[in-house]
């Protein structure tokens, strides 16, 4: 099950890296100075989530010290695109701080649950 997840989500992350220029083009057909502005917004967003999605599944059936690593990659990616779409990007705003922090502390959360997970498997008789 996980290994088809990880495929699938390969091949996503494969498909919008590749059609990212189509997908633009699509949105923003038109050659005015809003609708690059907006074309090259969408690509950003676009590349946020290949990445974000490359990390998820890289982090599927993972553990320890790797796991939390790529959590707080995740965590920094998906915290980019949100800030993108909806914060002021050219500033460091509490928005920020406050993505950061709970990207570290989602990130330990789940590094100490694969860690009880494993302390329970290795106590039990």
């Amino acid at each position: 099950m996980i290994k088809n997840l990880r495929i699938s989500l390969y091949f996503l992350s494969i498909v919008m890296f590749s059609l990212n220029y189509q997908i633009c083009e699509y949105f923003y057909p038109l050659n005015d100075d809003e609708s690059i502005r907006l074309w090259w917004h969408l690509k950003n967003h676009i590349y946020g989530i290949v990445t974000a999605t490359m990390l998820i599944a890289s982090s599927m059936g993972v553990k320890g010290i790797l796991r939390f690593v790529l959590d707080i990659g995740v965590g920094f990616t998906v915290s980019n695109v949100v800030d993108r779409l909806y914060f002021n990007t050219t500033q460091f705003t509490k928005a920020d701080i406050l993505m950061i922090l709970l990207t570290f502390l989602f990130a330990i959360i789940d590094y100490k649950k694969d860690e009880l997970r494993t302390d329970n498997k290795t106590n039990t008789p």
